[in-house]
C-alpha cells in the first residue's frame, strides 16, 4: 500500500496561450484587409495584426491558415489598472485578408519611403549664426586709443631677429635671389607683424591728430556760408498778392543777439585762450 505524501505548495496556474484556439465566431460582418488604411494592417508572417474598427486598437489576428478572425481583446489597453474592462464588440471577428503578402510589402516600403521623406521636410534647418558687423571706433574714444603695446614690439623685433640669422645660416637664401621654405614663412611672419605694429602706429597718430585740432568757431562756420545764404535770400521772390498764404503761423523769430551777453562774453574769451594756449 501506497502512502500519499501531502503537498503544501499552492497549485499553479498553465501558461496562457499566445493566441487563443475557440471556434467562437462573431455575427459582425467580416473584416476586408484592403478596404482598412495600409498603416493599420500588418501583415508580417506570425506577427498578422490590424486596427480593430471598433476599439480602435492593435488587435492580433489568429487562424490566418484556417478562418482568420480577431483574438478576443478589452477595449481598454493590455494590462491596465483599470476595474471596468469591457470585451470589445470586434472579439472572434472574422477577417478577409484579400490582399497578397507581396503587394503589401511593396506598398508598405513605398509608404515608408514617403513619410521619411515627408519627415525630412519637416525638419528645422540648421541656424547659422549671422556674423555681427564690425563696428568702428566712435570718434570720441580716438583719443584714447594707445600706442603699440611693448609685446608687439618684442614680437616684431624676435620676427626680425629670427629672419636675419635664418639668412646668415642658410646658403639659399644668403645669395638674396631665392627663398627656401623655412625662409619664406620667417619672412611671411616677419611681414605681418610688421604691417600689424604700422598699423597700430598710424591709428594713434590719426587719433592724437583729431584730438590736437581745434575746433572751428561757431563766427567761422558763419562766416564761410554768409555768401551763399545771402545769394539764396536775394533769389528768393514774394509770394504774388493774389497767392495767400496757408497759414499766418510764420513759427517763431530766431533770437539774433544772445540772451545773456555776459555769460556769451565769458565763453569767446575762454574759447580764445584755448586757442593761444595750443598755438
Amino acid at each position: 500500500m501506497s502512502a500519499t505524501l501531502a503537498t503544501t505548495e499552492p497549485p499553479t496556474a498553465r501558461k496562457r496561450r499566445r493566441k487563443p484556439r475557440t471556434k467562437a465566431v462573431s455575427p459582425l460582418p467580416a473584416i476586408v484587409a484592403s478596404d482598412l488604411p495600409h498603416a493599420s494592417v500588418d501583415l508580417t508572417p506570425g506577427r498578422e495584426h490590424l486596427v480593430c474598427p471598433d476599439c480602435k486598437r492593435w488587435t492580433p489576428v489568429t487562424g490566418v491558415l484556417g478562418t482568420p478572425k480577431l483574438v478576443p481583446h478589452h477595449t481598454e489597453r493590455a494590462k491596465s489598472r483599470t476595474q471596468k474592462l469591457r470585451r470589445c464588440s470586434g472579439t472572434n471577428r472574422k477577417v478577409v485578408i484579400d490582399i497578397a503578402l507581396e503587394d503589401w510589402h511593396s506598398e508598405r516600403t513605398q509608404a515608408v519611403a514617403i513619410a521619411e521623406a515627408t519627415a525630412a521636410t519637416r525638419r528645422a534647418t540648421k541656424v547659422l549664426p549671422k556674423k555681427s558687423a564690425v563696428v568702428p571706433t566712435p570718434v570720441h574714444r580716438l583719443a584714447s586709443m594707445h600706442a603699440p603695446s611693448s609685446h608687439l614690439l618684442a614680437a616684431q623685433a624676435m620676427a626680425r631677429t629670427a629672419v636675419n640669422e635664418h639668412r646668415a645660416k642658410c646658403e639659399v637664401c644668403r645669395t638674396g635671389q631665392t627663398r627656401c621654405p623655412e625662409g619664406r614663412e620667417l619672412e611671411i611672419r616677419m611681414g605681418h607683424t610688421d604691417g600689424t605694429v604700422r598699423l597700430a602706429i598710424e591709428q594713434h597718430e590719426s587719433a592724437l591728430r583729431a584730438a590736437a585740432a581745434p575746433s572751428i568757431p561757431r563766427t567761422q562756420q558763419w562766416r564761410r556760408v554768409d555768401s551763399r545764404v545771402s545769394r539764396v535770400d536775394t533769389r528768393r521772390h514774394p509770394l504774388p498778392p493774389e497767392i495767400k498764404p496757408l497759414t499766418d503761423f510764420r513759427g517763431p523769430d530766431v533770437p539774433l543777439l544772445p540772451q545773456d551777453p555776459d555769460a556769451h562774453d565769458r565763453r569767446q574769451a575762454e574759447i580764445g585762450r584755448n586757442h593761444a594756449r595750443k598755438a
